[in-house]
């Protein structure tokens, strides 16, 4: 029998004939088998620690130091065996609980988490969260945009790179991009934490950190407007608008000698890209070309 097929019979725990057992052990990697195999079993996720193993294969490494280079390599190709074994057993073992859900540009999709909870994903957004103990342990990860509809439980997290939302259950959307972090309460009680700060947000109140400058400020809507395929905006640098447009419409925009700080109040619908650009463009007395994905906007 070849080699491979003798050492994938047996890592498949089938009965080996006695020529076959003798001809697997006397296999130059043999030790390292058994050991691999041994640490398969015995490992159980997510209990391995990577830090208490590293330190055990550093120990190993210098205490073989003294015992030649032959066996010193030896030594470092089966620990190395073992120890990358373990960690991609982990990962793997850990990631099996992990969801992650994202959307392209110019798409919109709805996820339904275990509690029930809805969760409304904006374009090029996207989600993670563990599924196991999910009722315990209530936190999601969010890069972009969401609306939640959050059900009554135990605390609920949204983590973001600028801040995390905690609530018990409520229904609010949260905006995450580049430089802006938003927060609208459109029922119940939210915590914003933003900047090592902590504020509670009740219904009908919105929360702004727009690069860095803090705004807050009153609602009249019940829910956010791009549900309904329409993004609004007020007082908004210019630029935030047009990164917006690019995600909803999946194009580039080519802004020549325009001023992308000036403030925009205003909004636009997400169905028809030509009403779209005389929304955005009209009240700033600009002109539009659309060649293919890209769009020049031009002074008048």
């Amino acid at each position: 029998m070849k080699k491979k097929d003798l050492i994938k019979k047996w890592l498949d725990n089938e009965l080996l004939t006695s020529e076959e057992s003798e001809a697997f052990e006397n296999l130059d990697a043999y030790d390292s088998y058994v050991k691999i195999s041994e640490t398969a079993k015995k490992f159980r996720s997510p209990e391995y620690s990577i830090e208490e193993n590293l330190h055990l294969l550093q120990s190993r490494l210098s205490n073989a130091k003294t015992s030649g280079t032959k066996n010193y390599l030896t030594l470092i190709t089966r620990i190395a065996a073992i120890f990358v074994l373990a960690i991609g057993t982990y990962f793997i073992f850990s990631s099996k609980n992990m969801v992650t859900v994202s959307t392209l540009a110019s798409q919109k999709t709805s996820v339904q988490l275990p509690d029930q909870t809805m969760v409304e994903l904006n374009a090029l957004s996207s989600i993670d969260y563990q599924k196991k103990d999910w009722e315990n342990n209530r936190k999601i990860k969010l890069d972009g945009e969401a609306y939640f509809k959050v059900e009554k439980g135990k605390k609920f997290d949204v983590i973001t790179s600028s801040g995390i939302v905690s609530v018990l259950g409520t229904q609010f959307n949260v905006k995450q991009r580049e430089g802006y972090f938003e927060v609208i309460c459109y029922e119940g009680l939210v915590s914003v934490t933003y900047a090592e700060k902590t504020i509670k947000l009740p219904a009908g109140k919105l929360f702004r950190a727009l690069e860095n400058e803090i705004l807050n400020n009153n609602i009249s809507v019940t829910k956010p407007n791009w549900i309904e395929n329409k993004s609004t905006f007020s007082s908004t640098p210019y630029r935030y608008i047009l990164r917006e447009f690019e995600r909803q419409y999946n194009v580039t925009i080519i802004a020549k000698n325009l001023d992308q700080d000036k403030l925009f109040t205003g909004n636009f619908v997400h169905s028809d890209i030509q009403t779209a650009l005389q929304s955005i463009t009209i009240p700033m007395r600009l002109k539009y070309e659309i060649n293919g994905n890209n769009v020049t906007l031009y002074k008048q």
